[in-house]
């Protein structure tokens, strides 16, 4: 059964609206679409059933797939060996390149004579005229196959771009509407520079905690230092820096909160904003970027399902926070 609350959809008003989920009964955004009587989507742009009924109750087509050259990869020198992580440029069309500029964008990859089922979603770091830049942590069959691919042909099935890799109750526009606190760690610091460049562009301010994690490396500061951002690298530590991470939350500074890192990490800065509310501070409003299993990123295979909900197109609020490790 669909769910019975609506959600805001990332793709709700853009080229990619309405999708298939439409044609299916199953819209994220639109409870009428899902066969109810009333409206309780509080969409206050386009209407979604609207555009259904006017484009004869056919969805619109889906994301382009494209074949990428490979123009530059670079090998991450990692402290250990057990497996390996690049950053990729790719050559892509101009459209599909001004798009991947939102905070949270990510593009689907895979080798090009391979099926879909071989899709690797990948955070999108960098936007330049006409091409992408990405980091690729090799570690599963799918990314291995991505590797291979990589280092014999040159060439990537590229399809995108998607929206919904950074995920929480805080809108992208608002974020330049105060200081930001990221962070970031692990192979999650590629969701970083997207954020960053957004801000920045809008005026807005942010600083970043970086840390190796599993990666071992930090990757992202030259970007950042590109960017006039100011960053800390945290070295390791037995709190997980938590003890340095409240210290910061702790000035009262920030607005919002993203976390770029793993399951166990967004948990552990939902439970220190918890621990600094209940000692009556004010805390910022937190985000993180989506960790969810992906392979279509359309809403069609459920791989993504969280809460019931298809977390490759829904924008969730707070009340899916507690599902984070679910």
């Amino acid at each position: 059964m669909p769910p019975t609350k609506s959600l805001p959809c990332f793709d709700a008003g853009s080229d990619y609206c309405p999708c298939v989920l439409a044609e299916l009964g199953r819209c994220i955004a639109c409870s009428m679409l899902r066969g109810n009587d009333t409206c309780d989507c509080g969409w206050s742009g386009l209407c979604v059933y609207d555009e259904f009924l006017s484009a004869g109750k056919q969805a619109k087509p889906g994301r382009e797939q494209i074949t990428a050259q490979v123009t530059a990869l670079t090998l991450l020198e990692r402290p250990r060996d057990d497996y390996k992580a690049y950053l990729v440029e790719m050559a892509v069309p101009s459209n599909m390149a001004a798009w991947c500029t939102l905070p949270g964008s990510f593009v689907l990859l895979r080798p090009e004579a391979a099926r879909e089922m071989f899709n690797v979603p990948i955070s999108v770091m960098e936007v330049s005229e006409g091409g992408i830049k990405v980091a690729v942590e090799c570690r599963g069959p799918k990314t291995t196959a991505l590797e291979r691919a990589l280092l014999q042909h040159k060439k990537v099935v590229v399809t995108g771009p998607f929206w919904s890799g950074l995920q929480g109750p805080v809108h992208p526009s608002t974020l330049a509407q105060g200081n930001t606190l990221v962070v970031a760690k692990g192979m999650a610091q590629a969701a970083v520079p997207s954020i960053a460049g957004y801000i920045r562009c809008r005026g807005g301010n942010l600083k970043v905690l970086a840390g190796p994690g599993t990666l071992g490396l930090v990757f992202i500061g030259d970007i950042l230092t590109r960017l006039n951002v100011e960053y800390e690298i945290m070295p390791r530590a037995d709190d997980r820096n938590l003890g340095r991470i409240s210290d910061e939350i702790s000035t009262g500074r920030y607005r919002f909160l993203i976390s770029a890192g793993s399951k166990s990490q967004h948990q552990a800065l939902l439970n220190l904003l918890d621990t600094v509310s209940a000692a009556g501070m004010q805390v910022p409003r937190f985000a993180w970027v989506s960790h969810l299993t992906m392979a279509c990123a359309e809403g069609i295979c459920g791989s993504c399902l969280l809460a019931g909900f298809r977390g490759c197109k829904a924008r969730f609020d707070e009340s899916v926070q507690v599902h984070l490790l679910g």
